[in-house]
């Protein structure tokens, strides 16, 4: 699994090869996002275990959004089914939830990073407050105001670091039938070494996400299916060698 390095302009044309996708089956794409919010939603309805089974079914599902698209580049016809191939697919279905899993041990990070920092300020607080010790309200706020700075960054980076090892794996596991660890380091290494033309193709993508937002956020109908199919023409271009190699055979079967 040999990532390839790619020019920082790429990052636009992910999003043109995206649309280009999209556009030959808009009806079929459209219908796919609304199942997939869908499922979503009821998932995250049922008490306690909603929440935790919709993180660890969305790889499966995305998984689904990149086969398709992934025949559609071939010149096959888009299927609405192509949405549930990871779950029909037993070898890949399992994989693809242990994606979901370091997810879910990603939001248990965060939530621990909040609560050892933001616990142990309050806690620090309340000594000095047992003992007596008082700082100056400038002082205090000075060093809240650190804490949740400290707070925020360590958020951000576990959010950075999760969101590179995610972007190339699921389609690693799904199309290339890499396992999760394996795929899950490649994917943040093609991210390392890719990272200009990914911040382009992630700044471009906040405008279209606000432009996106103003028809009531209708204009995620098209963004979402457009993404989908840009991270798989990433995917394609990064991952050359093993896309053609190994994406090929499974597609045949």
């Amino acid at each position: 699994m040999m990532a390839m390095r790619v020019e920082a302009g790429r990052g636009w044309g992910w999003l043109v090869e995206g649309w280009q996708l999209f556009i030959q089956a808009p009806g079929i794409w459209i219908v796919m996002l609304l199942i997939y919010v869908g499922i979503s939603m009821v998932l995250m309805l049922i008490p306690f275990i909603g929440g935790i089974a919709q993180v660890l079914l969305s790889p499966v599902l995305i998984g689904g959004m990149l086969y398709g698209a992934a025949m559609q580049e071939r010149g096959r016809p888009l299927e609405i089914g192509h949405l549930f191939r990871g779950f029909q697919d037993q070898e890949r279905m399992g994989p693809l939830v242990m994606l979901g899993l370091f997810s879910v041990a990603s939001y248990v990070l965060i939530g621990l990073v909040v609560v050892a920092l933001v616990g142990g300020s309050m806690m620090m607080g309340m000594m000095m407050e047992g003992t007596g010790t008082t700082l100056p309200p400038e002082a205090a706020g000075g060093l809240f105001a650190g804490m949740g700075l400290v707070t925020m960054l360590l958020v951000l980076l576990v959010v950075t670091v999760a969101a590179m090892a995610l972007f190339y794996a699921i389609p690693l596991v799904m199309l290339a039938g890499q396992n999760a660890w394996p795929a899950l380091q490649a994917s943040l290494v093609g991210c390392w070494i890719n990272m200009l033309p990914l911040l382009v193709f992630g700044l471009i993508y906040i405008v279209l996400a606000i432009v996106a937002m103003l028809p009531l956020g209708l204009g995620f109908l098209i963004l979402g299916p457009v993404t989908a199919c840009a991270a798989y023409a990433s995917y394609r271009e990064v991952f050359a060698d093993t896309a053609d190699t190994v994406v090929g055979m499974r597609l045949e079967k």
